[in-house]
């Protein structure tokens, strides 16, 4: 795995103006044992059951990134360098447990290969940062809108899955969550090769 880089976001989503840059595997740091993010992700679940509520919380309380790569601006015709990466998101699954399963599952999905995994802030859902190769004869949106429908299609073939459409825009936001069992490609190759 290539590391990845994106740019990072602090909270309300109205802000989008970037923090800064973060790569994949600090992301799986942040997401896996940040103290602040966990407080932050328990303030927002303490809602899921009152949809308002909860879209409010999110919106307001949660950093964001946008995997697709660095922007200059939340929007999309200011990226300054595309990541390679995608957001694959799949909401309402029936329980945690069940969205625990699929992160994990779909993780070690040999098509999809996803950098990144973890349990979506509702806390049934989860989303994917999936790897593609960008084309020398198509433009980055062509790359990246062919990456992500034959993804999305092969999701729904393969494992009966439909994916959230609203994420082919390039510059959208994917809102980040506490959750200790993200699963991260990097991090396994880290450890691999540090106890071989």
């Amino acid at each position: 795995m290539k590391e990845s880089i994106m740019s990072f976001f602090n909270a309300p989503v109205t802000n989008k103006v970037p923090a800064g840059v973060c790569s994949v595997a600090g992301l799986h740091s942040y997401i896996s044992s940040d103290s602040h993010l966990k407080e932050l992700t328990q303030r927002v679940r303490a809602d899921t059951e009152n949809d308002k509520a909860f879209r409010g919380k999110k919106q307001t309380l949660l950093p964001y990134v946008t995997p697709a790569g660095i922007f200059s601006y939340c929007r999309e015709q200011c990226i300054v360098l595309p990541s390679g990466l995608f957001v694959i998101d799949i909401d309402h699954l029936a329980s945690t447990e069940e969205a625990a399963a699929w992160r994990d599952r779909l993780f070690a999905d040999e098509v999809l290969q996803p950098d990144l995994a973890f349990v979506s802030p509702g806390a049934k859902g989860v989303k994917l940062f999936v790897p593609y190769r960008l084309s020398l004869t198509q433009t980055l949106e062509q790359s990246f809108d062919n990456a992500l429908h034959t993804a999305w299609d092969y999701l729904e073939w393969k494992h009966g899955l439909k994916a959230d459409t609203a994420n082919a825009d390039m510059s959208r936001a994917c809102f980040l969550v506490h959750d200790a069992d993200c699963r991260c490609k990097l991090q396994i190759k880290n450890y691999k090769s540090s106890h071989e």
